[in-house]
């Protein structure tokens, strides 16, 4: 879900005291403005290594605007939309910028669930609205290009640190020419001081893995499809989640 903790400040950009006096805004021109998105099919609904649904697939989509700032050279904002199926809905307002040892993310995230869940009932919390900062940053030179995000829920008082890394194989050096091979990695700890968000204070912690092999080719310009082996895992003691998942995904992604 979301995915894939990923706070800098936003540029704000102000008209001034008088209107008349303000300068004229300035269009977005094709490399100021980047939108990528995609959709997939999933056939376990997992997040944070842990297994939300019984229910047989969950079809996902989402779209991102990212928008470079004027005046401030590598530096970028977007908004993104999540949709996972009938179950919950994602809100992101980020920016990112380059840096000496990779890129550093900073935003804010809202989820809304279709149906609330709690710890107790389902072994996993989905409030009506959760909020969560993040700030997460990658390492270009080291190998399997690692990336650590730090997110903090404020209606849990949760602190998620996950850390994940990838490595992409030609398909050619691996007798599937036109195609490319993805593997990732993550690993997370996660620490609730409010797991229930109802302000009793109640506490869960656990710590979880996830992995996946893809399948990928590039369709077009700017378009990729994929397919891929997915496994996820988790220390929690809760009955309901408490055994890993293994699963398959196919997906379409799409940027111009």
């Amino acid at each position: 879900m979301k995915h894939t903790l990923t706070v800098l400040a936003l540029a704000s950009l102000t008209a001034g005291s008088f209107a008349q006096s303000a300068p004229a805004p300035v269009a977005a021109t094709a490399s100021d403005l980047a939108v990528r998105g995609g959709i997939s099919w999933s056939g376990k609904n997992v997040f944070r290594g842990k297994e939300r649904s019984s229910d047989t697939g969950l079809i996902q989509s989402d779209i991102t605007a990212e928008y470079n700032i004027p005046g401030f050279s590598g530096v970028s904002a977007y908004l993104s939309f999540y949709n996972a199926d009938s179950f919950e809905r994602v809100y992101v307002l980020g920016a990112r910028t380059d840096d000496s040892l990779g890129r550093l993310d900073v935003g804010i995230q809202r989820s809304s669930a279709v149906s609330a869940k709690s710890l107790a009932a389902h072994g996993f919390t989905l409030l009506d609205s959760n909020r969560e900062i993040y700030v997460g940053q990658s390492f270009k030179s080291l190998p399997f290009s690692p990336v650590a995000t730090l997110y903090y829920s404020t209606d849990l008082k949760e602190l998620t640190l996950d850390l994940a890394a990838s490595k992409s194989f030609k398909g050619a050096d691996l007798g599937i020419p036109g195609f490319e091979v993805v593997v990732k990695g993550n690993l997370g700890l996660s620490d609730a001081k409010d797991a229930n968000g109802d302000g009793l204070k109640a506490k869960n912690a656990y710590t979880y893995i996830g992995a996946s092999v893809d399948v990928t080719r590039a369709v077009g310009q700017g378009a990729v499809v994929g397919a891929g082996l997915n496994y996820a895992y988790n220390t929690d003691g809760q009955a309901a989640v408490k055994s890993s998942a293994t699963f398959l995904k196919v997906f379409a992604n799409f940027k111009f």
